[in-house]
């Protein structure tokens, strides 16, 4: 689980609250109507911008910044080290036991593995390895795309809904009871969309582009795995590698 998010985003509302508290008055900071312009606006035409089924996946995806789906680097470098090592050591045919082990931790890694053991050409492999991530990361920058969309409608509709409060204003300046709602209005769907891009949707579309890159990382390294299989690479040599490609300290040992 990654606590960050979680922290970061309640840490960010909650100083919020607490100011606005402090400050007293905290009920002069709800506006219904200003709330369903700003959240309501932004989801609509977030929803304009994508398919159904895209926006919808894009939304659930802040699922992944707190319970993300890609492996510890060191853990997985461990792992395929290991799969290299037994190789070597006891032949390609010794990995067909443990196909199942390789689904359950990826089936990604799982087909590699088993076209890898079933004879195909490694050069066939890697070009059906390279369609699969063409397709994954297209999936994953959506999601991504869809929080970015988030960061730029909640304020663009906070504004709206500024300009809307103005207009209201304008139009009675004869009558003071008029005044305040329509200040209320222009003042906190501003402030509304501003919270929500830079607390939630900014926070969230960023560590989606960090969990997104490091996926396409261990994506790659099963790749690497099945080429230093197909080569009889020499384990340390494969472990350094891998230490490489994640940005981990330390050679081979």
């Amino acid at each position: 689980m990654d606590i960050a998010t979680l922290i970061g985003i309640g840490a960010a509302f909650l100083l919020i609250i607490i100011s606005i508290v402090i400050g007293g008055s905290p009920g002069a900071f709800i506006n219904i109507p200003s709330l369903l312009m700003t959240v309501g606006g932004g989801l609509s035409a977030s929803l304009a911008s994508y398919p159904l089924p895209e926006f919808i996946r894009g939304v659930k995806a802040i699922i992944k910044t707190i319970k993300p789906t890609v492996p510890d680097p060191k853990e997985l470098s461990d792992f395929l080290t290991e799969i290299v090592a037994k190789v070597r050591k006891d032949g390609i045919l010794s990995l067909e036991a443990e196909i199942d082990k390789f689904y359950e931790k990826d089936p990604f890694l799982g087909d590699l593995i088993r076209m890898l053991v079933d004879g195909v050409d490694i050069e066939e492999i890697k070009s059906n390895a390279e369609a699969a991530l063409m397709k994954l990361e297209q999936d994953l920058s959506t999601e991504v795309s869809v929080w970015d969309a988030l960061g730029e409608l909640f304020p663009a509709f906070g504004m709206i809904g500024t300009l809307v409060g103005l207009i209201q204003m304008l139009q009675n300046l004869n009558d003071p009871s008029a005044l305040g709602p329509g200040m209320a209005v222009a003042m906190i769907t501003t402030l509304y969309g501003a919270i929500l891009a830079n607390a939630l949707a900014i926070p969230v579309a960023k560590k989606l582009k960090y969990y997104k890159d490091l996926e396409l990382l261990t994506k790659e390294a099963y790749i690497m795995t099945v080429e230093a299989i197909d080569k009889g690479m020499n384990p340390n040599m494969f472990r350094a590698k891998l230490k490489a490609l994640f940005g981990l300290e330390g050679g081979e040992e």
